[in-house]
This record gives C-alpha cells, sequence and structure tokens, in this order.
C-alpha cells in the first residue's frame, strides 16, 4: 500500500511539471548553416517555430516534409520556421544532409548548452514561440496531429499579434 502511494505521489510531481511551461525561453546565438549568426533577439517579434532535430533519428526526418510545408504557408506572414541541428557533427555534414532532404527553412548548428537550456532530452523536440520569445507550446516527439496543432497555433498568434 505505501509503494503504491509513493508511485502514485511520483507520477502526480511528474506530471505537474511537465505540465509547468515557462514564459520565457532560454536565449542563445548559434551559427546558420551559411556561416551567419542568429540570435534570439533577432526573433524576439516573431512566430517562431523552433525544432531540436538530429541527423540520425529517423521521427525528425519524417517531420522535414511538414517542416517544409509551415515555412511555404506562413515564412511570408512572419513566421519563422528553424531547425536547431544537435548531435549531428560539423555543420558540413550537416549541409549535406540538409541537401538530401530539401530541407527549406533556416537551419543551425547547435551545441550540447542549447539542449541543456532548453531541457530537451529527446528528440524531435519543437517549440512554438510566441513574440516577445515566449513559450507558447511545446511537442515532444511526434503525433499524427502535430502539424496540425501547430498549425492552429500558429493561426491563434497570428490572430493576437496586430
Amino acid at each position: 500500500m505505501i509503494l503504491i502511494r509513493q508511485l502514485l505521489l511520483i507520477s502526480l510531481l511528474v506530471l505537474a511539471a511537465a505540465g509547468r511551461q515557462r514564459d520565457s525561453l532560454p536565449e542563445f546565438s548559434l551559427m546558420t548553416l551559411k556561416g551567419e549568426s542568429l540570435q534570439t533577439k533577432e526573433l524576439k517579434d516573431n512566430i517562431v517555430v523552433l525544432d531540436f532535430w538530429a541527423t540520425w533519428c529517423e521521427n525528425c526526418v519524417t517531420e522535414i516534409p511538414e517542416l517544409n510545408k509551415l515555412e511555404k504557408e506562413y515564412g511570408s506572414r512572419g513566421v519563422k520556421v528553424i531547425g536547431l541541428a544537435v548531435q549531428s557533427g560539423w555543420a558540413s555534414d550537416i549541409q549535406k544532409f540538409a541537401k538530401l532532404y530539401d530541407m527549406r527553412y533556416t537551419l543551425l548548428v547547435g551545441n550540447d548548452d542549447t539542449v541543456s537550456d532548453f531541457g530537451v532530452i529527446s528528440f524531435p523536440n519543437t517549440y512554438v514561440i510566441g513574440p516577445g520569445w515566449k513559450l507558447y507550446k511545446k511537442y515532444s516527439g511526434v503525433s499524427v496531429t502535430k502539424a496540425t496543432d501547430i498549425r492552429q497555433d500558429i493561426e491563434a498568434l497570428l490572430k493576437t499579434k496586430v
């Protein structure tokens, strides 16, 4: 009985922690595959879809076409789709991969500090970020409705952004 209570308490604590979302997200300054620096302060006025991914992650690869579509659909409306590659080798390795999979959105070369700062423990991990660099929603892993859900998030944020 005591073991069941302990397990229940641990489960409730984990669920409570998972449900909490920070208002502001960690800031970064990272290099794009084009060799340019991108800082979060340049993104503060935008809606951003920030996707943590890795070249070896099969689930990440399956999401590339949808991220390309999001870039095409919303890029002209000020939405930034950014793939943050981590644990994937050098920029040249990621460039080859990006070309192979025809990735059409901005790609950054991440590092362990960025992964740690954002609390990423699995891939893919996608953040929908509102103006002011505020977390709107976080998606871990893949799901059949993820792309549709992100579109709904973007539309909701666009309505509030005047």
